[in-house]
């Protein structure tokens, strides 16, 4: 077991959980990549009013025009790509694609399409401190992995651009759980397979949603927000809350 120093602070950490998007990568660099695969597929469905009404629901910001993000809080920063597929099937019924089948199967063709589209290697831009950080829990003995709200196969492609994939002890995703974020069961699906007490697990996320579902886990909670209103959300979680990455210190063993 490491002791690790945030703030001054130092905790006795086991097991390291990593978001993904917005925390090992720059979310607003990748979402725009992604939005752009996503609305290309749509427009063979939709008119350009409901394409713009997509964009509304999923939070894709938009400048003249061109897409130059998404709001942290949205439902493609958030939600799951089940969750996504069932809102934009949603969307196709509203807009009289045909019955609910029918715009289910369209929708999940629509985002297996863009996924297949979708370069993402072009869309991955590491923060600062990764794959730092990797290597220096890894070297203290800690256990590290990743809990992440996008799927499996996407999530080992993006760690393995840059770091070794292999030093992974586990990803979990919203596939493996009943609940995904902010609910505990991935910490406590974690907790089980590693088999470490959950208050030597510390969950390290961009998002509120992180360091909620560490709260509700009774697990460690570490906040790297990318702007102050992601910062006030998570205040009430009693997480430790850093600048970067490199702000993750290994100060004993």
């Amino acid at each position: 077991m490491a002791k690790l120093q945030t703030n001054g602070r130092n905790l006795e950490v086991e097991v390291a959980v990593f978001d993904k998007d917005g925390l090992l990568f720059d979310s607003q660099h990748f979402w725009k990549h992604l939005a752009e695969a996503r609305l290309r597929e749509l427009s063979r469905l939709l008119e350009p009013e409901a394409l713009c009404e997509w964009a509304e629901w999923f939070g894709v910001r938009q400048t003249d025009g061109e897409i130059d993000g998404a709001d942290p809080n949205g439902i493609l920063a958030l939600a799951s790509p089940q969750e996504e597929i069932a809102i934009t099937a949603s969307l196709l019924k509203r807009h009289g694609i045909g019955d609910w089948g029918r715009c289910r199967r369209a929708a999940a063709d629509a985002f297996d399409r863009s996924d297949r589209d979708f370069s993402l290697y072009e869309a991955l831009l590491p923060k600062r401190g990764f794959p730092a950080v990797f290597d220096r829990l890894r070297e203290a003995g800690v256990t590290i992995g990743i809990a992440t709200s996008d799927d499996r196969s996407r999530a080992i492609d993006s760690v393995a651009r840059y770091a070794r994939a292999d030093d992974l002890a586990f990803i979990v995703t919203p596939a493996d759980v009943r609940r995904g974020k902010p609910y505990p069961d991935m910490l406590e699906l974690i907790a089980e397979r590693t088999g470490a007490r959950r208050e030597r697990i510390a969950m390290i996320g961009d998002s509120f949603v992180d360091v909620q579902m560490a709260s509700e886990a009774g697990c460690i909670g570490i906040g790297i927000p990318d702007d102050p209103e992601m910062r006030e959300k998570m205040r009430p979680f009693g997480a430790e809350i850093v600048d970067s990455l490199d702000d993750i210190l290994v100060v004993g063993g």
